[in-house]
């Protein structure tokens, strides 16, 4: 399901090698998707939980800034997003990082961004890095208002640009057998005559009444 004014967009994950270095250099591990299963034997519990989603976000959140995820990341951002934005966007220079582990209960619940920010301006993009479906990828309504969701499913090298300030979103229980690890951030441009065409639509879809 894409989400109203939403964009898909597609990168090359040879170039952008965010899954090669999370595994090699952060996890440790081979399959990141597997995730679950390595932390399982490491940590010796017979069972995750929400503590151990954030414990192992916290490992990615605390990235120094000169790590190569970084360097991808701002390349990333820089190359594939600004781009479409006339090359001048204002963006978060530390994303949120996210783990969801196989097996566990919700890591958010239901919101609109705007709430807790208060920037109506900004875009949303939602960047994982394991392929995402069901209950391991975040859920979101529809339609404007209509408290009616669907998961927002993805393959490793795309990426969604969606207005996730007035779109309510959150997460369900992952049932699935594989790890969610992405991350997501917020932008805003300066000049709309130089968005490209196909990228408007993102936030010009909000009903008037919002």
């Amino acid at each position: 399901m894409i989400t109203p004014g939403a964009v898909i967009i597609m990168y090359d994950t040879k170039k952008y090698r965010f899954r090669e270095v999370l595994c090699k250099y952060v996890f440790k591990v081979r399959r990141l998707e597997y995730l679950h299963k390595y932390w399982l034997l490491q940590s010796k519990k017979d069972r995750l939980n929400y503590s151990d989603n954030l414990l192992l976000r916290r490992v990615m959140q605390q990235l120094p800034d000169d790590s190569l995820f970084y360097k991808i990341y701002h390349s990333w951002v820089k190359s594939i997003i600004a781009p479409k934005y006339g090359r001048k966007i204002s963006y978060s220079m530390h994303p949120k990082m996210r783990v969801h582990l196989s097996g566990t209960d919700s890591v958010s619940n239901f919101h609109r961004d705007v709430c807790i920010t208060g920037r109506e301006e900004q875009i949303n993009v939602y960047l994982p890095f394991t392929d995402v479906f069901n209950g391991c990828t975040l859920w979101a309504e529809n339609g404007y208002g209509t408290e009616k969701y669907e998961p927002l499913n993805l393959k490793y090298g795309q990426a969604l640009i969606w207005d996730g300030g007035y779109i309510k979103h959150g997460t369900i229980k992952n049932d699935t057998e594989f790890t969610r690890v992405s991350c997501d951030f917020r932008f805003h441009y300066f000049d709309r005559n130089r968005v490209d065409k196909d990228f408007v639509s993102i936030l010009s879809n909000r009903p008037k009444y919002l």
